[in-house]
């Protein structure tokens, strides 16, 4: 009954209705953390997919490969690379893929690795990695970062910290933890020799143990 003495009909929700007033919640945005030597660890949780972007500055003209090592549990391994166009698959094995070979940084979103949380479980470990393919001799000038994100959170690595000479970078490894991966940064620096290649050695220092073949990138 209202004050005027008229009755007021009551409108209940049912709960189809509710369940859409609250899908109008806005969600609120993940904070970015950068991952640091002092603080290189995080936890990826949920289902959905986690994204690794690189980006770098188009003005160094520079061909940068972001790769990912995988090893999963039923013993077998792959590299998911621009290189041989080994460019993995989200939906079957290995449940990573690239998008794209991004020749000269001129691209606004850059290479961008993508891997499935869905098929977490047949993960054993997966390391993310870069290696600079042509067009300056180290990293110290090319302004790289890496951005992870997944629907728990976004996490960026720079890689500013490069040392003369070094061609390669083992940014980040990921490995299966109880509802979900354990997220590190490594920012390890490598630089490739006469008779190993930056793939060897990250290979040799991290232990996946794939034969590698040399490889070369159609001209542009």
């Amino acid at each position: 009954m209202s004050g005027d003495g008229r009755r007021r009909g009551v409108i209940r929700l049912g709960a189809g209705e509710r369940a859409e007033a609250r899908e109008r919640v806005p969600e609120q945005p993940k904070r970015l953390v950068d991952l640091t030597e002092r603080a290189p660890n995080a936890k990826v949780a949920g289902r959905g997919v986690l994204q690794v972007n690189l980006n770098w500055s188009a003005a160094a003209e520079a061909d940068l490969d972001l790769g990912c090592m995988v090893l999963t549990s039923d013993g077998t391994g792959t590299a998911v690379q621009p290189l041989g166009d080994q460019f993995g698959s989200l939906t079957s094995w290995p449940y990573v893929s690239l998008d794209q070979d991004d020749r000269t940084g001129a691209a606004s979103d850059g290479e961008t690795l993508r891997i499935s949380l869905e098929y977490r479980h047949r993960f054993v470990r997966l390391l993310v990695y870069v290696y600079l393919y042509e067009g300056a001799v180290d990293f110290r000038t090319l302004g790289g970062v890496v951005t992870v994100s997944a629907p728990s959170g976004i996490w960026r690595i720079h890689l500013d910290d490069s040392p003369p000479g070094a061609t390669a970078c083992a940014i980040a490894s990921l490995v299966p933890e109880r509802d979900g991966l354990g997220l590190r940064r490594e920012a390890r620096w490598f630089t490739a020799r006469p008779w190993l290649s930056n793939q060897q050695l990250i290979d040799q220092a991290y232990g996946f143990g794939f034969d590698w073949v040399p490889g070369v990138k159609p001209a542009l």
